[in-house]
């Protein structure tokens, strides 16, 4: 049995189960009590306030009036109306056969909430349908959603794929990188000892160049008072 199937199943057996518990609430609420009775068929009952011919009337009760029975006496029972009042009755004119025009009103009474609970039914048979096809419908958008989330995966691992390419490469040139600063380092190092060569070459060229020109003018020098004593002697 597929989803669908078992949806259309259990809203069927839903449907049945509120029919049924409707009907049976409407069998219990007509229910008559063991301790109910009726007024016979005459023309008014006396109610009075003690169990004797005696006692005051409090009121008249037609045909067909239900009473709750509170206390049996030989002639008398104790009753209780519909309005809350209590009285004493004469027991022989209290029947426990509902009157026929009470069975009729609450056949129709039956009748009527049998027909209420059938369009209820219905409109539960209507709902369950629109809630049937509801469920199909985010049946179908789910199966949609599933589809669209492996395609997006697909999607995702072939990215994934290229991207673990693309990071060998870049462990290469992070590698590369590595390499030529270490070469870097090693040529500035380089380069710093051919400066510190130049400049002490450059130093010593200079005290060269120094000494030499000290040379020079020392021999001019001695050159000149050579010659300069050489003309005092002529003159002499």
């Amino acid at each position: 049995m597929g989803i669908r199937e078992k949806m259309r199943y259990a809203v069927t057996c839903r449907q049945g189960i509120v029919a049924l518990c409707v009907l049976l609430a409407i069998c219990s609420s007509v229910q008559v009590s063991a301790e109910t009775g009726y007024v016979t068929d005459m023309l008014l009952l006396t109610m009075r306030s003690g169990p004797g011919d005696g006692d005051p009337v409090l009121k008249t009760l037609p045909s067909n009036t239900a009473v709750e029975i509170l206390e049996k006496g030989e002639t008398y029972y104790k009753v209780r109306t519909g309005d809350g009042g209590e009285g004493w009755v004469k027991g022989r004119y209290i029947t426990y056969e509902p009157p026929p025009n009470l069975v009729i009103k609450g056949l129709e009474q039956k009748i009527e909430a049998l027909e209420a609970a059938g369009e209820r039914s219905s409109q539960d048979a209507d709902t369950g349908g629109e809630k049937l096809a509801a469920l199909e419908s985010s049946l179908d958008e789910v199966v949609k959603e599933k589809s669209r989330i492996a395609t997006d995966l697909e999607n995702l691992t072939k990215t994934h794929e290229q991207f673990l390419e693309r990071s060998k490469d870049c462990v290469s040139l992070i590698e590369e990188n590595k390499s030529l600063k270490v070469q870097n380092q090693m040529l500035s190092s380089e380069l710093a000892t051919i400066k510190t060569a130049g400049t002490d070459v450059w130093k010593t060229a200079m005290v060269r160049w120094f000494l030499a020109g000290a040379g020079v003018l020392i021999v001019g020098w001695i050159i000149g008072r050579i010659t300069g004593s050489s003309r005092k002697s002529s003159r002499y």
